[in-house]
């Protein structure tokens, strides 16, 4: 910390110093992708429902402090989560999102909810979001953080629930009343979790989101044993882990085997793993609202940029343009590699209008994208490149249509000079 380290030297502020790192910091938040978000209202819901996470923990912490013999059941919950998850790993890279945004971490959240002090059970959260960021996907900042927040917020309502009824989830009987009320503490984590994404998503269609329900509540039931676990037989949480472990990978691996054959180059899906996932998610969306659409990308000159600056270099700028399609794409959208510096995004629910804007958003960012390179005195520093796009929309079950109009419309945009975006006209 800036402030920190000035008395730690025993001086005051020095403005030629401070100055200018408030001034970068202040720049970098202003390119988080968060203000970038095409409805101002949406801005304003996610840090609203961050600050109201920060400002409910802080209540709570206040309240119920946390006690030192919650210690040990919080440690076995948190090695446990972090366990699972890791070896739930692979899985989970390709999991379809859900309301409910832990996915395997989930019961262990929960648990943590029955048996722990609030800022206990929110440091699971926080554990959890970030073995997310550094070890399964990054989405972007802010839809980590929000998803977090979320989370945290579901949690001290369903404690909240339960301290409101005086259920005791480990009492020396379980009564019919206690198991009515925990069920109702696991809906009430649900809900509001589901309603807090909904608001700021848009509601989902029912057909697309029922799996998802089915697997968030299943994960949420599992979070009963691993808290009784947790405080009264602490040899049962590995057992337990590794049947979550088990449960989560078959329920959802098996259903999603073509999702899971990655890229090598630049960690999105292969072009054959796209079209499936791409054709099974229109038979799964069928004719029902509107969407999806369909961009093809085409960087701009990339093979002479590979002649120039060699292979190394090459792979280093698709790995940086695939790592800025990920960023600014939904969880939902689908993101593939179609050939050597071709790339395809599949756009869920998503008009022409709101198409065109995410495509123009993508090429902006990539052209703001730059590999840094090694140290020359007569050469740049830095490379990067631009892309061109072609933007169509799909309709139920057409995607070779789709992808014939947006290669038309990326030829188009290559004909006009590169980097731009161009929209397939719609057939009269």
């Amino acid at each position: 910390m800036v402030g920190d380290s000035t008395v730690a030297a025993g001086g005051g502020r020095r403005p030629g110093r401070f100055l200018p790192a408030l001034v970068l910091r202040c720049w970098a938040l202003r390119q988080w992708a968060l203000w970038r978000l095409p409805r101002r209202g949406q801005v304003w819901y996610l840090v609203g429902v961050d600050v109201l996470a920060v400002a409910a923990v802080v209540l709570a912490a206040l309240r119920f402090p946390p006690l030192a013999a919650m210690l040990v059941p919080f440690a076995l919950l948190a090695a446990g989560m972090l366990v699972s998850a890791e070896l739930a790993r692979p899985v989970e890279r390709h999991r379809e999102e859900t309301l409910l945004g832990p996915g395997v971490d989930t019961p262990w959240i929960f648990a943590g909810v029955l048996v722990l002090r609030p800022a206990l059970a929110v440091a699971l959260v926080v554990l959890s979001a970030a073995h997310q960021w550094f070890r399964v996907r990054r989405k972007p900042v802010h839809r980590q953080v929000f998803g977090a927040a979320a989370t945290a917020l579901a949690g001290l309502a369903a404690g909240a629930f339960l301290t409101a009824t005086a259920a005791r989830p480990l009492g020396a009987v379980l009564d019919s009343r206690t198991v009515l009320l925990l069920t109702a503490a696991g809906l009430v984590f649900l809900a509001v979790n589901a309603a807090l994404v909904t608001g700021a998503d848009g509601p989902r269609r029912p057909r697309e989101a029922a799996p998802g329900h089915a697997f968030d509540a299943a994960m949420t039931a599992f979070g009963l044993p691993l808290a009784w676990a947790a405080v009264a037989a602490p040899l049962l949480v590995p057992v337990l882990a590794g049947a979550t472990v088990v449960l989560h990978r078959g329920g959802l691996g098996a259903g999603r085997r073509d999702h899971v054959t990655l890229d090598p180059g630049t960690g999105v899906l292969t072009a054959a793993s796209w079209r499936g996932a791409a054709e099974a998610r229109l038979d799964r969306l069928g004719a029902h609202g509107p969407g999806p659409a369909v961009l093809l990308l085409d960087l701009d000159h990339f093979r002479l940029l590979n002649d120039r600056y060699g292979g190394r270099v090459g792979d280093a700028v698709l790995r940086a343009v695939a790592g800025a399609l990920r960023d600014e794409v939904r969880s939902a959208d689908l993101v593939g590699r179609t050939g050597g510096e071709e790339f395809a995004v599949l756009l869920p629910g998503t008009g022409p209008f709101d198409a065109m804007a995410i495509a123009e958003r993508i090429r902006l960012r990539i052209a703001s994208t730059l590999v840094a390179l090694k140290p020359s005195g007569d050469g740049p520093q830095f490379v990067g490149v631009t892309v061109s796009i072609g933007v169509a929309g799909c309709s139920a079950g057409l995607l070779d249509d789709a992808l014939l109009a947006a290669e038309q419309a990326l030829l188009r945009a290559k004909a006009a000079g590169r980097n731009r975006t161009v929209c397939a006209q719609p057939e009269s």
